[in-house]
């Protein structure tokens, strides 16, 4: 078995322009009934067994709702409390916990694998391969190849075993996969799971400590998500009815056979499983703009957003999500799959919007359904973006640009808005005024250069982006 590559689609996006706020306003459990008639019609349609779903906003979980069996061919119904593979969904995981690593000081986004292991020999680690830095792995920038099966079918046969810990799993891959000359260039998106699991070796060596202890500590345990946990050939053969049985080729998948799952050594780049409900409160906190409870730098949180790396026309990659623009301003989005489940996860950051689909199939039907089902969640429950004017329409106020932003140590913006005009400083250079092309992009007389805000929902602009000369430059706000 190999993981699924995310696909994306733009049905959940083109219908936002016609959406309706058809149930904001509505009681919690008329929206729940709501979400169920949904989900049940979505199954019956694509032909999937079972689906969960849920909305949440930058606060709380606005609904939550489930329709179907756990096994096709059943009559054992699905629950809320069911824990879902989420695949891939995990690297966005992995990356906050990465995070949580910088802000301590333990490594950095630009750590490169030869300083994380420098003792180690060219035998070990090819020369080329040595300066490639934790943003690269986790942006899918490394240029190592999609999979161990790239590189040996017979040794990612031999991961199925787990014979060995997690972490001593890794450490077998590393020599496997680091050793040979690279075959493709750093740089350049290149979807990899090798990358983020050679990244969770990185985190457990500078940390001394597992991965997957470290992101229950950093990460499930501040977000209060008790049922996520790591799927392993052990946990798996403990499993007790009832069971959530994935689906693939037709046939139900047994969740405690060997292969039904990828193997511990990949727990980075996709093996978390966990309840709708525990999923939607990492949602919010993503969602949400604040980095507490998990981290305490507002600059890590938001680096865990910004796009690194372009990946496909309009779309970019961050930090294990993917960034695009949507009728409802920027979005994070990402799906994820161990080929017998599948899930969806979409964050609208400016509509204090988030919403998420899974369903146990694997098969083709999978996608679409989990899709429709985030369309119907943004159509009910946001509000199209309006289109930029001249004016400064609604909340986008030029207060809320007010502040100091920090693009290198000593090139500081420092905005402020007076009498009716936003002035701008920068480190040692004299303040100038800018004026308004839309309420968050504002430019210069004189010089060719604009200012582009990035606000949420609610609060000031969390940071800035100088357009010049053909270049985009971020800058985020200091929190003084």
């Amino acid at each position: 078995m190999t993981n699924a590559v995310p696909i994306f689609h733009a049905i959940a996006v083109v219908s936002l322009i016609v959406s309706l706020n058809m149930c904001g306003s509505c009681p919690a459990q008329d929206q729940t009934l709501v979400m169920q008639a949904k989900l049940a019609e979505i199954c019956r349609k694509h032909e999937v067994p079972g689906m969960v779903a849920a909305v949440v906003n930058g606060k709380e979980l606005v609904a939550a709702a489930c329709f179907g069996v756990r096994k096709r061919g059943t009559s054992d119904k699905m629950e809320l409390s069911d824990r879902f593979p989420i695949g891939s969904n995990t690297k966005s995981m992995t990356a906050t916990l990465a995070a949580v690593l910088v802000e301590s000081g333990k490594i950095d986004w630009d750590t490169t694998i030869g300083e994380v292991w420098p003792s180690a020999t060219d035998k070990d680690i090819h020369p080329k391969l040595r300066s490639i830095t934790l943003d690269q792995l986790l942006s899918h920038q490394s240029g190592l190849p999609a999979n161990v099966s790239d590189i040996s079918g017979a040794a990612w046969a031999s991961f199925f075993a787990e014979k060995q810990t997690p972490t001593l799993e890794r450490r077998r891959m590393l020599k496997l996969i680091l050793s040979p000359a690279p075959t493709q260039p750093q740089g350049k998106f290149l979807y990899s799971n090798l990358g983020y699991a050679v990244a969770s070796a990185m985190l457990e060596t500078r940390a001394k400590e597992s991965y997957e202890s470290l992101m229950k500590r950093y990460v499930f345990d501040p977000l209060e998500m008790r049922s996520a946990n790591f799927r392993s050939k052990q946990f798996a053969e403990k499993l007790q009815p009832p069971l959530l049985w994935g689906h693939k080729d037709g046939k139900p998948v047994d969740p405690r056979t060997i292969g039904a799952e990828n193997p511990t050594v990949y727990a980075a780049a996709g093996t978390v499983h966990l309840s709708i409900e525990d999923y939607a409160k990492y949602a919010r906190w993503q969602l949400a703009g604040k980095p507490d409870p998990v981290l305490r730098s507002q600059k890590e949180y938001d680096h865990l957003h910004e796009p690194l790396v372009d990946k496909a026309a309009n779309e970019k990659y961050g930090c294990g999500w993917i960034v695009l623009n949507t009728p409802l301003g920027p979005a994070l989005t990402h799906a994820g799959s161990n080929t017998n489940t599948f899930a969806v996860i979409w964050i609208l950051p400016e509509s204090d919007l988030a919403m998420i689909a899974c369903t146990n199939s694997g098969e083709s039907q999978a996608f679409p359904a989990c899709d429709a089902m985030v369309a119907h969640l943004m159509q009910g429950h946001s509000t199209p973006k309006a289109k930029p004017s001249t004016a400064n329409p609604g909340d986008v106020t030029p207060e809320r640009l007010v502040g100091r932003y920090q693009l290198t140590p000593n090139f500081i913006f420092d905005v402020n808005y007076k009498d009716g005009h936003l002035m701008v400083g920068i480190t040692n250079q004299p303040t100038q005024e800018v004026f308004a092309d839309s309420p968050t992009k504002w430019s210069y007389r004189g010089v060719a250069a604009q200012l582009e805000f990035h606000l949420r929902a609610t609060g000031p602009a969390h940071a800035l982006t100088l357009h010049q000369n053909g270049a985009a430059q971020k800058a985020s706000r200091i929190r003084e």
